[in-house]
């Protein structure tokens, strides 16, 4: 039964880590498509880590020297 376990657990982990190259590699493919960056889920802009915009408020905005506004 322990033998059984330790072979599904191996399974999942390799089909996990393929999954993840697919992944990768179609969106380098896609990429090299369109011409433009692409980001991965877990990068800044990318599914798990998209953000609400804020905004624009023009009082948080900081004035220097020489704006002309």
């Amino acid at each position: 039964m322990g033998e059984i376990m330790i072979e599904l657990i191996v399974a999942v982990i390799v089909l996990v880590v393929m999954l993840g190259a697919v992944y990768v590699g179609a969106v380098i493919n896609e990429e090299e498509r369109r011409g433009k960056h692409i980001p991965l889920i877990w990068e800044k802009d990318g599914f798990l880590r998209m953000t609400k915009r804020k905004v624009f408020d023009k009082s948080d905005i900081k004035y220097r020297d020489g704006d002309n506004t």
